[in-house]
């Protein structure tokens, strides 16, 4: 069995409107097939692994371990959503670079994440902005209502990442697991390898239960 300290995990919440393509991203990355027709029900999970990544020109000896949740945008699985905001490392935002709408509502995104997480290593979070559906506009130039440059001018700040455009349909295990790899990386070079959002979800715990346990004494 592997050393805990060698093991470091770190949280993604998928995060998006719910046409923008989470879920079909979340079947490719765990299964490697490609589907445009299954809207996701609250949230799933995949954990990826990367062993020993190269950080700087120097290879970190620890096995990565990230968990994966695809939530779903409909309004009425936001309390769901805000569950998984809460306990994470790295939020994607995920737009549809063919809808313009999709890119617009990244606002309100922005703002219920900023919120949720306004107590939690303010500044140790990842956020990261993803385009999605790039084989739409491969052969048909016109169905672009966003371009590049639109999504790298959102995150022209310190607080948000460009993480590219993509193709759920088009792209490979591979380029994927690049791009998560890519993402490990970002996180580990901010927040380091101290899982302390799972440390402080068991301090309040903790606390919460010798409170109860002092005040039945109290009685």
């Amino acid at each position: 069995m592997e050393d805990n300290q060698n093991i470091i995990n770190y949280r993604f919440a998928l995060l998006g409107d719910s046409t923008v393509g989470k879920t079909a991203i979340f079947k490719k990355i765990s299964y490697g097939t490609f589907t445009d027709t299954v809207a996701s029900i609250g949230f799933d999970k995949k954990t990826l692994t990367f062993q020993d990544l190269e950080i700087d020109g120097n290879k970190i000896k620890k096995s990565f371990e990230i968990s994966l949740f695809d939530t779903a945008g409909q309004e009425r699985y936001r309390a769901i959503a805000k569950n998984h905001i809460l306990g994470s490392d790295g939020i994607i935002l995920i737009y549809d670079i063919t809808s313009k709408d999709t890119f617009d509502h990244l606002g309100d995104w922005l703002t219920s994440v900023k919120d949720i997480l306004s107590d939690w290593r303010k500044s140790k979070y990842l956020i990261i902005v993803l385009g999605n559906k790039l084989d739409l506009v491969e052969n048909n130039i016109e169905a672009r209502q966003i371009t590049t440059e639109e999504g790298e001018k959102l995150c022209d700040n310190e607080e948000i990442i460009w993480g590219g455009e993509c193709s759920a349909k088009n792209f490979t295990d591979e380029q994927f697991l690049d791009l998560f790899k890519d993402f490990t990386k970002k996180i580990y070079k901010k927040s380091g390898d101290s899982n302390s959002r799972d440390s402080v979800r068991i301090k309040r715990k903790k606390t919460k239960k010798m409170k109860c346990c002092t005040n039945q004494k109290e009685k």
